[in-house]
């Protein structure tokens, strides 16, 4: 398999970037990618901080945490990871500029994530900022994870599935769908913080995948099973 190093750019490596990180890191673990991800800022305004609370709040309603400090992308990024990926198009212009402005000739790693919509359309992911709301963080969680999901899929890696006992994290998700749907409250909207747009583990069951010739999708004798690319597919937009 592949070894890849992404390095997701925003202005300030507060809101955008940081939440695009930890939300690709987490999809590494659960569909078993070694890649290294990181993230950057073309601005110095949060070097060394912790990023924004919002970022915080919102990746925490899902389960997830993140160790990051701001820092500042830097000439050696560009020679060191596979892809340097813009949050949004501006991002996307001011990192051609930069680079050219430090005489970086190779450019054609520099992505934007939004181009990774579903179906192949490209996405105009919410530019966050300390001043925006919460609900605007909670949409973009989405939004990103969704483009972040396509990513991997376009890469053509070869996903590993493994069933492992759902976490802590997993059951107090579900405990809040739960609760909400017990009180007739509506979760369609992705400013919920466990939205039931999004596909949930544990909405299915390890099994709800069909048996495979391919990849034994299913078969119980192992807890490790390598998915086709059809099967990697439905796997991924169940997370």
């Amino acid at each position: 398999m592949t070894f890849k190093k992404l390095l997701f750019v925003c202005m300030g490596n507060s809101c955008s970037s940081p939440m695009a990180e930890t939300i690709m890191q987490t999809l590494m673990v659960k569909t078993s990618l070694y890649w290294e991800v990181d993230s950057a800022a073309l601005r110095t305004w949060n070097i060394g901080r912790r990023p924004h609370k919002l970022c915080l709040k919102v990746l925490r309603e899902h389960g997830l945490r993140s160790d990051h400090f701001c820092r500042l992308l830097t000439v050696q990024d560009f020679y060191y990871f596979d892809y340097i990926i813009a949050m949004n198009e501006h991002i996307f212009k001011e990192l051609l500029l930069w680079a050219d402005a430090n005489r970086i000739l190779h450019t054609s790693h520099v992505i934007m994530l939004g181009a990774y919509g579903k179906n192949g359309k490209s996405v105009s992911i919410i530019d966050l900022s300390p001043a925006r709301k919460l609900k605007a963080f909670r949409n973009a969680y989405y939004q990103i994870k969704d483009c972040c999901k396509e990513l991997i899929l376009g890469e053509q890696v070869s996903i590993v599935r493994y069933d492992v006992p759902s976490t802590d994290d997993d059951e107090e998700e579900h405990a809040y769908q739960e609760k909400n749907m017990s009180h007739g409250d509506s979760t369609e909207g992705l400013d919920s913080p466990y939205s039931l747009a999004a596909p949930c583990q544990k909405s299915s069951s390890k099994n709800s995948l069909s048996p495979c010739s391919v990849c034994s999708i299913g078969m119980p004798q192992s807890n490790r099973k390598k998915l086709c690319h059809k099967c990697g597919q439905k796997f991924l937009a169940q997370l």
